[in-house]
């Protein structure tokens, strides 16, 4: 049998497929407020002086009062409520990071051309399944570089709502300063915390379920926006905010700047979405009716309207003690939310805002995900994926050989789903769930904990997507499809070298075979209490709701 096709792409595009790109030597962010387009980074990208100033950027930000009063934008019920419990959550996100990054770049001539960094959970969830580590914490450099989670245990009212967790001030990293942090707009000084409530970090598992196929499904499935808006919401956005706990798990959950970073990755997703479903510019009708632009949705104890394409944000700075406003008129905010468009519809695109158009550095992982055979419906044919492998040199670091590994093993599951399911989309799904059994069989499966339903008001039948997915295949309702799948993904994060992951595209799938069975010779596998393969079929749209 020929070895799968070699690669025309070098390990830099499998790292932007993985949401993050090999460091950057160069700043990427002038200083003498003479910038180009405006253009976002991954973290890891950044250099060491990128990072100190965006660390600099937010610790001005936090002195001058400007962070928390985002964080009591943030933290007005109505505005949350709609923003987190309808399919207006991303567009509302996307205004509200603007703003956010307008006025990061309002603070002095150094910092007019910053942009807000994307924090890559795709390559940390790689490297936690491949056992380069361990926790939450250690998995993630840029929740390192953010300070990590350690420090005094303190209960702190941020706008009025208490919020527990451990008293970070950010000092333990160069990258990192919130000495300046203040609960409310109006004390200052003295009187502030001076410092981030968070859950212990370093105690935790990465959460479940951020994995290549996940990915895969979000971009390529043609369900429409309100199906894509709600995987994505109630997929890796809630388990990001249930792992990291602390302010993250509160309705004030903006006072933390790690969450700039995770609406950041959750937007380019999002834009990524929209250039796989559409990708093309579209006209203002369009963007108001088009099911793949906007689609109007809420939870079921919703009580509001549900924002339409047309609807204007329900955006309001509504601090304890003070008058209800509108961002707009508010005397300082004002500045950054006035010149923006007000209506859902115009957020279609980030790319495409007038004046605050802004993209992406990782734009590379559409291109790269079509050239693995992720046809977008734009293109109006449906290939499948090839079966590719990457070869990832024995130099490279560990973070670059787990994101290896993991496309990898994405593209060995989906193609062996192939053989036992009729769709592409039902393939996909397999690698979602076989994702979920093997984190939930190494490491136990993640659920909200009771602190963050009891915050967000979230009902007992919401659940984690993995912690769903596992139950199904309990229960019968969801079958595995992939024979042996419990081997192949001991082959790609543990039996296979390094020397052979620098040469990995020249394996057959015969070579592979004999390798599993070689080492199946020389080691006692594992005891495992699920069924590696079924018959049943597997439902691919079902209506995503929490706790569904």
């Amino acid at each position: 049998m020929a070895p799968r096709q070699v690669k025309t792409k070098f390990l830099t595009l499998l790292v932007s497929l993985s949401l993050v790109l090999s460091s950057i030597n160069a700043n990427v962010w002038p200083t003498n407020g003479v910038c180009g387009s405006r253009v976002r980074y991954s973290w890891d990208a950044l250099s060491v002086d990128d990072k100190k100033l965006y660390r600099d950027a937010i610790a001005s930000a936090m002195s001058t009062g400007y962070h928390t009063l985002f964080v009591e934008v943030h933290s007005d019920i109505k505005s949350f409520k709609e923003a987190h419990n309808t399919c207006g959550m991303m567009f509302w996100h996307r205004r509200y990071l603007l703003a956010y990054e307008d006025m990061l770049r309002s603070l002095g001539t150094k910092f007019a051309c910053i942009t807000i960094p994307y924090w890559d959970y795709f390559a940390d969830y790689a490297k936690f399944l491949t056992n380069v580590c361990t926790t939450f914490e250690d998995c993630s450099s840029f929740l390192k570089d953010m300070g990590g989670s350690s420090g005094p245990v303190t209960s702190q009212t941020i706008n009025g709502f208490v919020v527990n967790g451990n008293c970070v001030n950010g000092l333990s990293s160069p990258y990192a300063n919130f000495t300046s942090f203040c609960e409310k707009s109006t004390i200052s000084g003295s009187s502030c915390s001076g410092c981030i409530p968070r859950g212990s970090w370093s105690l935790v598992n990465y959460p479940s379920g951020i994995c290549y196929s996940s990915l895969a499904k979000y971009l390529s499935l043609q369900f429409g926006y309100a199906w894509f808006s709600q995987n994505i919401h109630y997929g890796l956005h809630q388990s990001i905010h249930n792992m990291a706990m602390g302010t993250l798990a509160t309705y004030p959950t903006s006072a933390d700047p790690i969450f700039y970073s995770h609406h950041a990755t959750v937007d380019l997703i999002h834009q990524l979405y929209f250039d796989c479903q559409i990708g093309r510019r579209l006209t203002d009708s369009e963007k108001r009716n088009g099911d793949y632009a906007f689609e109007s949705c809420a939870q079921a104890d919703y009580t509001g309207v549900p924002p339409t394409s047309t609807s204007t944000f329900t955006m309001y700075w509504n601090a304890v003690g003070q008058t209800r406003t509108p961002v707009e008129s508010h005397p300082r905010l004002g500045q950054f939310f006035v010149s923006q468009p007000k209506e859902y519809w115009q957020y279609v695109s980030g790319t495409d805002l007038g004046s605050l158009s802004y993209s992406y550095a990782a734009d590379e992982l559409f291109v790269l995900l079509k050239d693995q055979g992720l046809s977008c419906p734009k293109s109006h044919t449906r290939r499948l994926f090839d079966v590719n492998y990457v070869d990832v040199p024995v130099t490279a670091d560990r973070k670059r050989k787990a994101i290896g590994r993991s496309f990898n093993l994405f593209q060995d599951i989906y193609d062996a789903a192939l053989t036992n399911t009729s769709s592409h989309a039902e393939a996909i799904d397999q690698g979602q769930t076989v994702d979920c059994l093997w984190y939930d069989e190494n490491f136990g499966v993640d659920d909200f904990s009771p602190e963050f339903r009891a915050n967000w008001n979230l009902p007992s039948t919401a659940h984690t997507f993995c912690y769903n997915r596992v139950q199904e295949v309990r229960t019968g309702r969801k079958q595995v499809k992939v024979g042996r799948w419990k081997d192949k993904f001991r082959f790609h994060y543990f039996t296979m070298t390094d020397t052979q992951l620098a040469s990995a595209s020249e394996i057959t799938s015969t070579d592979e075979a004999a390798i599993i069975s070689s080492a199946d010779a020389s080691t006692t596998s594992t005891p495992t209490t699920l069924t590696d393969t079924t018959t049943t079929t597997t439902t691919n749209a079902a209506t995503v709701t929490p706790g569904v």
